[in-house]
């Protein structure tokens, strides 16, 4: 199709075979049209939830996250609405939405890590039919519907997006939002009930992580200017349009939205004064400039994490961007660019780079994967890349093979072999000149490549930065029995997971001891103090140390 017909097509709201004939039917269109992102849905909800609870809370961030949780929803009267730590200081980094929702679900569920986990996790699993319904609005017809679904099937199974959306992290919960903020403005065209839609999405961003909605309002305004351009370079004898929504209506139905973030704000602003700012500067808008915490790193950061985590299907992004580049004077492959390009433009210039920061990445990602896929579906070309699954396929094979005979034992077998399993057949059907064999050949990979995702997760290694440091619950189950009057310090690095699982602030251990009782948590063996738990040498201990005198210290 040319660029020129498709503008022309649109604005005259040509019927299609999924718009006219079944989509319009006594309201069973809509049915079906929520039967696609609704089945997705589900199936994310069983290859994403499962075995929440098997591994303990990570520091930073899940740490922080539980705690702050926990003491907020302790809270009584308006003040739940504010974020506060565990010793009642206010919590000033981020908004309390998930907060607030992981608090309710710890009251009611407890404190196991599978209850901390569960909503941010449930929430994360909307990106997954938002992307669908966000892929089906740039263009509805046979051909969007199909990416739509291949792109939903891409982001279902990728590990990145699946790991960390499982963490009681608040990374997996912007990427929902941001996706519904896109397309409820993108629906809002069409219907004027979208906008709010999109606005929801912004309250969802202001409640979790501010800065970030100036960031995703700037892509939209970028690619509506390019999108104008390219209407007015395709089209030099203008055609009749449908009518639309107007802007102002639009934009007012956004901000009905987006009134209970705003307000929250406006009400945060008067209770806390000028230390509100903190999260939109020093924790927002401050990373991009500055190193914040320590964490220190280049745009290499992200890229690493995209070329590491995106199999296998990033095989696909070449014949993706191809695509997308051949429509960009279409309304789906300029989005496309533009949100890839965009998201680019947030989380590569950033001075503080951390793993999870690529998760904004992932849905463009997708997007353009899920074009490429749609491709080789439809036509069986770009025919190496089964080819490269099916020796990835043979190699995954050989080594859980390998693991299984004990030849090595540093990964558990199953994620390996499933994995295998599903590259290897799936690839070989993919190479198939018939395309029933090829789809086929796609249920073969999806299918082995999920269960390689339920058995990483029921190994207890899917969080293998756990490993980097150690298990703070043996410690915290002692620190537990210590009276409540007694002050437990901490000497070395903060442990966000520690406090935690102790149900207690813990205090930074200065150069001078306290003159007090008090206990003590260290590796060093601390003069005139008795070791209260048993491990081996140089492991975490906690110390009963006496009180002394200003002579003594002296």
């Amino acid at each position: 199709m040319h660029p020129k017909e498709f503008w022309i097509r649109r604005s005259t709201n040509t019927p299609t075979p999924l718009r006219s004939e079944h989509l319009n039917l006594n309201g069973s269109g809509r049915t079906r049209g929520l039967l696609a992102p609704l089945t997705l849905w589900i199936t994310t909800l069983a290859v994403w939830l499962p075995w929440l609870g098997n591994v303990p809370l990570r520091d930073w961030d899940e740490g922080i996250v539980a705690t702050v949780a926990r003491a907020t929803s302790q809270q009584t009267g308006l003040r739940w609405l504010l974020a506060v730590k565990d010793a009642g200081e206010p919590y000033l980094n981020k908004p309390p939405a998930l907060h607030w929702l992981i608090g309710t679900s710890i009251q009611s569920w407890g404190e196991g890590e599978w209850a901390v986990r569960a909503v941010p996790a449930l929430v994360s699993t909307l990106a997954v039919p938002l992307l669908v319904l966000l892929r089906r609005e740039l263009s509805r017809d046979e051909q969007g519907e199909r990416s739509a679904l291949t792109a939903g099937l891409v982001l279902m199974t990728l590990l990145p997006m699946a790991r960390h959306g499982r963490l009681a992290m608040l990374d997996g919960s912007l990427v929902s939002c941001s996706l519904m903020l896109w397309l409820g403005w993108l629906g809002s065209r069409r219907h004027g009930r979208y906008a709010v839609l999109a606005g929801l999405g912004c309250t969802g961003v202001l409640l979790l992580k501010p800065p970030a909605l100036i960031g995703f309002a700037a892509i939209i305004v970028a690619i509506g200017v390019l999108e104008r351009v390219s209407q007015q370079h395709l089209s030099r004898d203008p055609q009749p349009r449908a009518p639309s929504i107007p802007i102002s209506r639009r934009f007012g139905l956004l901000l009905l939205g987006a009134s209970p973030g705003l307000a929250w704000h406006l009400w945060h602003g008067w209770w806390r004064g000028l230390d509100a700012l903190l999260m939109w500067g020093g924790q927002g808008l401050s990373r991009v400039t500055t190193v914040v915490e320590g964490n220190q790193g280049s745009w290499l950061v992200p890229i690493t994490e995209v070329l590491e985590g995106g199999w296998p299907w990033l095989l696909l992004l070449p014949a993706g961007f191809r695509w997308a580049w051949h429509h960009r004077h279409e309304r789906a492959g300029l989005w496309e660019l533009g949100l890839l390009l965009g998201s680019a433009a947030l989380v590569l210039p950033l001075r503080t780079q951390l793993p999870w920061y690529s998760h904004l990445l992932w849905p463009a990602i997708a997007l353009l994967c899920g074009e490429g896929l749609s491709q080789l579906l439809a036509s069986g070309k770009p025919r190496w890349v089964p080819l490269i699954w099916t020796g990835l396929g043979a190699g995954l094979l050989l080594a859980g093979s390998m693991t299984m005979l004990g030849v090595t034992d540093a990964f558990p077998p199953a994620p390996f072999l499933w994995a295998g399993v599903g590259l290897l057949m799936g690839g070989l059907w993919l190479r198939s000149l018939n395309k029933i064999r090829r789809l086929r050949g796609l249920m073969f990979l999806l299918i082995g490549w999920s269960l390689a995702l339920l058995s990483l997760w029921y190994s207890r290694l899917w969080l293998w930065e756990l490993n980097e440091t150690w298990d703070p619950r043996p410690l915290a189950a002692v620190i537990r029995t210590v009276p409540d009057e007694d002050p437990v310090y901490l000497q070395g690095p903060t442990r966000p997971s520690l406090g935690w699982y102790s149900d207690r602030a813990l205090r930074r251990h200065q150069s001078e001891r306290p003159s007090e009782r008090h206990w003590l948590i260290t590796r060093k063996t601390p003069a005139s103090c008795k070791q209260q738990t048993m491990s081996l040498d140089g492991d975490w201990q906690l110390w009963l140390c006496p009180a002394t005198s200003a002579s003594t210290q002296n």
